[in-house]
């Protein structure tokens, strides 16, 4: 399966894996080793203000995120790569955590620093793993209470010429469940020709389908409660427009928070509307749609989400991204 074929296996990975998801998702379907690029990002993303049910004040948030993926060295049987990510959202509201009567924070920052290996054998299996380190809180490494590690070894074995079973091991310290827990994974890449393409397994799934030569239908699902819808159309070959539904979340350890075990949550489900132009080299989208069904709540795991909550009016979002490649 060549790099052509990639797909929403990219997009199962990238919802799946810490850091620059992007470049590190393709880089560990692809049977190709010692062609990785060094690629670069940057995006900016505002939502205006939206009431906050039960308190009297509005909610707003902007959010400035750059991550970096670049190979350290490589060639045909070994590849060491580094990626760095850095999240910053800011907001703009006087609401309150209500069972502790907390200020909401100012700003919550995401810094993540990984590294990843793969090793092609003789007979074509693929082994490697990621190691990701960082902090995401509103202030960043404060104590080690705020660290967060993600850990997976991977293994690929091709089945046929395009197909292959994929294997996992994951760890990650912090999750919405199973934190703390190696869970292992098994997938196969399903790829029969560039109109189909999918994963079937556990713990993600993903299926593209290509029904006409210039649209595309994807379909992406990590457990628990993520995610993603895309229809794509491809106006002429650099420039593509799509329609999507997101289903989203993501986590953050308050440095003066109560109990060391909560965790900062935050879902969000979005209809989207966007636009890509791609060359060879660089990359620009714009984006924007429909954020509703948006809440914080600060507990243990997604069964405490009537707990210490905040609920965020629906409403419109706009985003633009830039991305390079060399």
């Amino acid at each position: 399966m060549t790099r052509r074929y990639l797909g929403a296996l990219v997009i199962a990975i990238a919802l799946a894996i810490p850091g620059p998801a992007w470049a590190q998702a393709e880089l560990w379907l692809t049977p190709v080793l010692g062609q990785l690029m060094t690629r670069g990002d940057y995006g900016w993303t505002f939502y205006p203000d939206e009431r906050v049910s039960g308190q009297q004040t509005d909610f707003s948030l902007t959010q400035h995120r750059v991550s970096l993926f670049a190979p350290l060295w490589q060639n045909a049987r070994d590849e060491w790569s580094v990626s760095a990510s850095l999240r910053l959202q800011a907001f703009d509201t006087r609401a309150a955590l209500p069972d502790t009567g907390d200020r909401f924070p100012e700003e919550l920052w995401d810094a993540r620093l990984g590294v990843t290996y793969r090793h092609r054998f003789d007979n074509g299996w693929i082994t490697g793993g990621n190691l990701t380190v960082g902090s995401a809180s509103d202030r960043l490494f404060d104590s080690s209470d705020e660290l967060i590690i993600r850990a997976t070894g991977f293994l690929r074995v091709p089945s046929g010429e395009r197909n292959a079973w994929f294997f996992t091991l994951n760890y990650v310290n912090h999750y919405e469940a199973f934190a703390g827990l190696p869970l292992p994974g098994v997938a196969y890449v399903y790829a029969p020709s560039d109109r189909l393409q999918a994963i079937i397994g556990v713990p993600f799934s993903a299926i593209e389908l290509r029904p006409l030569e210039k649209t595309t239908f994807q379909l992406t699902y990590v457990p628990i409660r993520r995610v993603r819808v895309r229809v794509t159309q491809q106006v002429f070959r650099p420039l593509r427009v799509y329609a999507g539904f997101d289903w989203d979340h993501d986590l953050y350890l308050r440095a003066d928070r109560p109990d060391k075990d909560d965790q900062l949550f935050y879902y969000e489900k979005r209809l989207t509307l966007g636009a890509r132009f791609d060359l060879r080299h660089f990359g620009i989208e714009a984006l924007g749609g429909y954020a509703f069904d948006r809440f914080y709540f600060e507990g243990e795991s997604y069964s405490d989400r009537r707990d210490n909550r905040i609920d965020v009016g629906a409403g419109p979002f706009v985003s633009i991204r830039a991305s390079i490649r060399f």
